[in-house]
């Protein structure tokens, strides 16, 4: 068993959440509280108004529901693919130190360094070609706060 084999020796600490595009988020929503008992969270505009995000939450899971304006880049993801899985967030308690071991072990990073998200967490994206064609969030909770 090699180093980076050891239980215990990975700089994520659990699913954040699973985001999906959408035209619109109030439709999913709430099939996802009427199907599944999901609980309805709060909602956040990013990326000065380009982006409304909607928080459903399922048990342990949280989806975010990502609603974009015109010429938000998850407009153009949804024009290409269509609805559906956009990223999976991990959330990490160190996101400079895992950039960098993404970094050295050959990982192609959308973020070199980390940007503001929702709920006041700093994020990173890790490119998808690097990881089995899934794009893939790291997010880091602000301070005290466990992730959204």
């Amino acid at each position: 068993m090699s180093a980076g084999d050891r239980p215990g020796d990975s700089p994520v600490r659990g699913l954040a959440h699973v985001a999906i595009a959408v035209e619109e988020a109030e439709p999913l929503a709430a099939v996802l509280v009427a199907a599944l008992g999901a609980v309805r969270g709060g909602e956040e505009v990013l990326d000065d108004g380009a982006l409304r995000v909607v928080f459903v939450h399922l048990g342990p899971v949280t989806f975010e529901l990502l609603e974009p304006r015109a010429g938000h880049t998850v407009a153009a993801f949804l024009e290409k693919r269509g609805a559906g899985l956009h990223h999976v967030s991990l959330e990490v308690s160190d996101l400079e130190g895992t950039l960098a071991r993404c970094r050295e072990a050959g990982v192609r990073l959308i973020d070199a360094a980390p940007r503001a998200g929702a709920h006041g967490q700093r994020i990173a994206f890790l490119h998808p070609k690097s990881l089995g064609g899934v794009l893939i969030e790291l997010s880091q909770p602000a301070s005290g706060r466990p992730g959204a």
